[in-house]
């Protein structure tokens, strides 16, 4: 991942402040939640709801939208710039090429990797990255602050997060191991399309078009094959996540219900839980597709890395 690591360094510059402003917005979210429980707790004690309270509700949330709006936009220009520093890196080592390299280019091989890795890894930066950083500080966050709130209701609601976890790491390399797959037979269809072209005149002379074309739907039905076992065993394995992440939300229920009824929590502070239940197993739900997409992109990263030439030191 030395590529990688070369793009978040020419534009570290870009990517702290994002970091930054995802670790203030994780914050705030979490403030306006405690707002917020502290107004239903007034309200189910029967209290009038001061307007100082009011106030400060109004606030958090206003924050929040702020922070939100700064968060998209930092990422998203942050994110577009590194697919463009790709991009320009990959047409920056054709061009340092000598006249005999060039001839020596294999140009369909060149033309589906500018047009699957590079426009995937481009698709992954832009969809996924800082959402998987995003997602990861949520998750640190919000967990450290349930435990602080209640330990004993965190930590019981949310042993099914170890299942989870375990589960996670199988399925993404299930799902990993067949997004390889698929983009191996891509590649080889894609090659073979380009042996074609090259050798057509050879193919009108000896009439050899039905055993290449023959050869040709074989490549196809390869790709067809893998393609379509990358996305059935996603689903599988997807939707058994998504079937384990509803138990800790029904643990909530249970055990926090308990609580309530012996006045050992309120119910705002259960809300809290309910609330922000999402940012713990909501996280673990999509982290099998997540990290598969990763898997994907790492993959992505090596076949291109030997053609893209990035500036070690940080842009001026």
């Amino acid at each position: 991942m030395s590529l990688l690591i070369k793009l978040l360094y020419k534009r570290i510059g870009l990517i702290t402040p994002t970091i930054i402003i995802s670790i203030f917005a994780i914050l705030a979210s979490l403030w306006w939640n405690a707002q917020l429980s502290t107004i239903i707790n007034t309200i189910n004690a029967h209290n009038f709801v001061s307007i100082r309270t009011i106030i400060i509700a109004a606030i958090a949330i206003f924050i929040n939208m702020g922070l939100a709006y700064s968060l998209n936009m930092c990422s998203g220009w942050t994110c577009e710039t590194l697919a463009h520093d790709l991009r320009m890196g990959y047409a920056k080592y054709f061009t340092a090429l000598s006249l005999a390299e060039i001839e020596n280019l294999n140009a369909g091989e060149q033309l589906s990797r500018l047009q699957n890795e590079i426009g995937d890894v481009s698709g992954f930066l832009g969809a996924n990255l800082f959402t998987i950083v995003n997602d990861l500080i949520k998750f640190i966050g919000t967990f450290s602050w349930m435990l602080w709130l209640n330990p004993k209701l965190t930590l019981l609601a949310n042993i099914p997060t170890a299942i989870i976890m375990w589960y996670t790491v199988y399925s993404s390399k299930v799902i990993g191991k067949a997004t390889y797959r698929s983009q191996q037979a891509n590649a080889q269809m894609n090659n073979f399309a380009d042996t074609l072209i090259t050798i057509f005149p050879v193919l009108r002379l000896f009439d050899a078009n039905l055993l290449l074309q023959e050869k040709y739907n074989t490549a196809l039905e390869q790709w067809e094959s893998a393609s379509i076992s990358q996305e059935s065993k996603r689903a599988k394995l997807m939707s058994l996540s998504a079937l384990l992440s509803c138990i800790p939300l029904l643990l909530l229920f249970l055990i926090g219900g308990t609580q309530i009824i012996r006045g050992t929590t309120t119910i705002g502070t259960l809300y809290i839980f309910i609330n922000l239940s999402g940012n713990v197993s909501g996280v673990m739900m999509n982290m099998p597709g997540r990290i598969a997409m990763f898997r994907g992109f790492s993959a992505n990263m090596k076949r291109i890395e030997p053609f893209v030439s990035i500036e070690k030191r940080p842009a001026n």
